[in-house]
């Protein structure tokens, strides 16, 4: 039984999946009594489903070998892939929404002139296919070319039937765009696609594990070569590094030297500055200290003779009162 649960933009969740031949959904969360709706009864194999403009869309094989498109509630039905003659069919069904476009990834194998391949096309637009890549049949290797085989992507069951055998791709979303990666799971070979736009893939080149190793012996002798030359000028280098050092030092020392006696030549101007100024401070003091004892010396005579017309006077007043009695 294959299954999805799908979750729509308004938050809803809904299962959608195939059993038996027929497909079914129901929504989440499942509660006792619900009864799963059936909406299609020719599903053989490969679903699909995912959402596509608030629209649940699903692929899958029919009973008669086409790839069908349809949608819940949406409108009708669509063939997308119709399986031809020869053991030609579809398998690895995939379905991818891009910048608004709904694409359709599939793998093609044919028992006679292809042995796999992986193809694109956007089913809502006519005509619009593209191929990633293609791959010639390898020849018998054991198994006919009428029993649909290929060497590398065909194996043959116990009963001598040749079963096709797909490629594991996915497609993964970067920051700089989609890319996609496909594994081919008998050699194990890995491919990558950039997705340029719609239907335009540019496979990037990997690197061989030959060319791997004469990069990386390169390298090395590119490597072990400036290593060498490195080592060579290491004494020139230390040499001038030294040089270098000295002189630094000896300018540092001249401006240690200079700004010493810029220094010692600013204490001495202050030094000279103060001690004028003291010198005429000291002058102006000595003189006001002049002055000040010469009116004091002058007081003191002025109270001496102050004094002496006292006394005189007092005498003159003591004769004067022993006349009278």
């Amino acid at each position: 039984m294959a299954y999805q649960i799908l979750e729509m933009a308004d938050g809803q969740r809904m299962a959608l999946y195939a059993q038996g031949n027929s497909v079914l959904y129901c929504f989440m969360p499942f509660a006792r009594g619900m009864i799963p709706t059936e909406v299609r009864r020719d599903y053989l194999a490969h679903f699909e489903a995912g959402v596509f403009r608030d629209t649940v869309c699903y692929v899958y094989e029919d009973l008669e070998h086409n790839v069908i498109l349809d949608t819940l509630g949406a409108g009708p039905a669509k063939i997308i892939l119709t399986a031809g003659p020869l053991g030609y069919g579809f398998c690895n069904l995939r379905l991818a929404v891009r910048e608004g476009e709904l694409y359709l990834f599939y793998q093609a194998y044919s028992g006679r002139d292809k042995g796999y391949g992986l193809y694109v096309c956007m089913p809502y637009q006519e005509n619009r296919r593209g191929v990633i890549f293609e791959k010639e049949s390898a020849g018998d290797e054991g198994i006919k070319a009428e029993d649909g085989g290929n060497g590398e992507n065909v194996k043959t069951t116990s009963a001598g039937k040749a079963v096709f055998v797909p490629v594991d791709y996915r497609i993964v979303q970067t920051d700089t765009g989609a890319v996609l990666t496909c594994v081919d799971r008998n050699s194990g070979e890995v491919r990558v696609f950039e997705w340029k736009a719609e239907l335009v893939f540019e496979e990037r080149r990997q690197m061989g594990e030959e060319e791997h190793g004469r990069r990386l012996s390169s390298l090395q002798a590119a490597w072990q070569e400036e290593r060498e030359g490195w080592e060579l000028q290491k004494e020139e280098i230390q040499a001038e590094a030294l040089a270098k050092l000295g002189e630094l030092q000896q300018e540092r020392e001249e401006r240690l030297i200079q700004c010493r006696k810029e220094y010692e030549g600013k204490v001495s101007r202050l030094r000279g500055e103060y001690e004028e100024k003291l010198s005429k401070c000291k002058e102006g003091y000595e003189k006001q200290l002049l002055q000040a004892k010469r009116q004091y010396d002058e007081l003191a005579q002025t109270a001496i003779r102050l004094q002496q017309i006292g006394r005189k006077w007092r005498d003159k007043y003591f004769e004067k009162e022993s006349d009278e009695k």
